[in-house]
């Protein structure tokens, strides 16, 4: 069975920014039919040796609602080390190998410092307004639409309105894809955990 990363790609300069949050990571598998009862089991196993592992916070699993629907391991780590050792122990390799001829599927999703998932209601950070998120859309667009249409356009202009259309169009999405848009993330990461 191929192992499956749990803890995801992360910069080694990010790691002082995750190294202090609990990790919080959901495995959805779907189980091969007629294998339900074996599944459970072993899920059972792998939640107590979960339990057990230095840095575990506590490990779940949850039934599907409907029949020949996914399972999901849930399991917190109070940070992204600890889910490492986990993710790379010889304990967890041995119980994915039981797995063959189990599970059809498997995915994986990780959240870091959920905390604030359990907040109250009444202390809640409202989500952004429609016109805040179009604003900053259009702010970071801007100054890249303004350059090409004062660089790139007089080039274009003997073009036909269509090709000229479809020329501007390409290039400002390219440029947002490759050069904005990484600037973009990296702002944001910044806001997100700093």
């Amino acid at each position: 069975m191929t192992t499956t990363m749990l803890s995801g790609a992360f910069k080694t300069s990010e790691l002082p920014k995750l190294a202090g949050e609990p990790v919080t990571v959901t495995v959805s598998r779907a189980v091969v039919p007629g294998r339900e009862a074996d599944f459970e089991n072993w899920a059972a196993a792998m939640a107590v040796r979960l339990e057990a592992f230095p840095g575990s916070l506590g490990a779940g699993v949850l039934r599907p609602g409907d029949v020949g629907g996914d399972y999901h391991l849930i399991f917190r780590f109070s940070d992204a080390l600890s889910l490492r050792l986990w993710e790379r122990s010889p304990q967890r390799a041995a119980l994915l190998c039981e797995l063959d001829g189990v599970v059809a599927e498997t995915r994986v999703q990780r959240t870091v410092g959920v905390d604030e998932w359990f907040e109250l209601p009444e202390r809640a950070e409202p989500s952004r307004a429609l016109w805040k998120h179009v604003f900053g859309d259009v702010a970071w667009v801007f100054p890249v639409a303004l350059i090409s249409s004062v660089v790139v356009a007089p080039y274009l202009a003997k073009l036909p309105l269509e090709l000229r259309t479809l020329a501007s169009a390409g290039l400002i999405t390219l440029v947002m894809r490759t050069a904005v848009g990484p600037v973009r993330k990296r702002v944001r990461s910044r806001r997100t955990f700093g």
